[in-house]
């Protein structure tokens, strides 16, 4: 009856155990008969409900272990398997790039970026700056240039090609000659005051000064060059900004601006030609001549009228144009001085 009891004992207990384990799982009759033959080893009945017990538990751990270390393996298996894929990636990645380093180096170096199809030819063809300006002045709206001018028509204008225009409006394969570099243009009435290119102005219209250039931040400084060609006779400069070389001294109506009808003004080379612009070079293109006290007188010819003569009035430090003599506020003397006869004599 005793043996009946443990056996009925072990087998609830054994029920137990598998209970613990995964749903559906069956007894495991091999775990019964072990922990009952270790019991009837160590000898009998009164230890054997705690032995029974013990031996159990020591099978469920060991079963339990042997299940944590079956799932390490597999995590050591698969880490094992990915990072033998990321070292074939990795070669892989190394293998392409070596190859783009290959192609790269036989490859042939990229070819120089073409000028875009619409680039104007204006901007090949056309220089606006004191040195070189190429607008002729004529118009080939309703008709070719004139032959004598030997330019191009480019958007009803008469430009000259790889050339520079003259005062006669021909075109001329040679440059504007510099004759005077970083002067200044001082008046011989007002002998203070200088003429200078106003940073800031409404109109743009030249003023006269008698601050010092350091003051003034070489505003008042100016380089003149020849013109090739003559017209009427007389030859013709270019009186740009040292500052700004794009800027030229011209003369223009002032429109109502003043009370003088003309007056000089600070000219934008590279909008000369414009729809706005009736003058052409004429105004730009400048007479200079030296007086008989050996200051200079500065005009220009702008189409039928007489030379507009820049000069300074009382009252005010602007400069405005006269088409009369202008007296001493109508002549300026250069500072440095330049070799006497480097302008032509006024009155031929």
């Amino acid at each position: 009856m005793q043996r009946c009891g443990i056996l009925v004992t072990v087998a609830l207990l054994a029920l137990a155990v598998a209970q613990d384990g995964p749903a559906g799982a069956e007894p495991d009759a091999a775990v019964v008969l072990d922990a009952d033959g270790e019991c009837l080893a160590e000898g009998g009945a009164v230890a054997s409900g705690g032995c029974a017990l013990s031996a159990l538990q020591l099978r469920a751990q060991k079963q339990q272990q042997q299940k944590q270390q079956q799932e390490q393996q597999e995590q050591e298996q698969k880490e094992l398997a990915d990072g033998e894929d990321d070292e074939e990636e990795e070669k892989q990645e190394q293998q392409a790039q070596q190859s783009g380093e290959q192609e790269e180096e036989t490859e042939a170096p990229p070819a120089e970026p073409l000028p875009p199809q619409n680039a104007s030819l204006m901007e090949e063809m056309f220089s606006a700056n004191a040195k070189c300006f190429s607008y002729t002045g004529g118009s080939c709206v309703t008709e070719n240039c004139a032959p004598y001018r030997h330019a191009q028509c480019h958007l009803g204008k008469c430009i000259c090609n790889n050339g520079c225009a003259g005062a006669d409006g021909k075109c001329y394969h040679q440059h504007n000659r510099l004759v005077a570099k970083g002067v200044l243009l001082r008046n011989a009435k007002y002998h203070h005051y200088k003429m200078y290119f106003q940073r800031m102005s409404t109109f743009g219209q030249m003023k006269t000064t008698r601050a010092s250039s350091w003051m003034n931040m070489a505003q008042d400084k100016f380089d003149i060059y020849e013109v090739p060609g003559s017209q009427f006779g007389h030859k013709e400069y270019f009186l740009a900004s040292s500052k700004w070389p794009d800027y030229v001294l011209g003369m223009k109506a002032t429109t109502g601006t003043a009370l003088s009808p003309f007056g000089a003004y600070a000219v934008n080379l590279n909008k000369k030609g414009g729809v706005l612009d009736t003058w052409g070079p004429t105004n730009i293109m400048l007479r200079v001549c030296e007086t008989a006290t050996g200051a200079l007188q500065i005009g220009a010819k702008m189409a039928d009228t007489n030379t507009i003569w820049a000069y300074v009035h009382h009252g005010s430090w602007y400069v405005y144009g006269s088409v009369s003599t202008p007296g001493w506020g109508g002549e300026w003397t250069l500072e440095p001085a330049v070799p006497k006869g480097t302008f032509p004599l006024c009155g031929r």
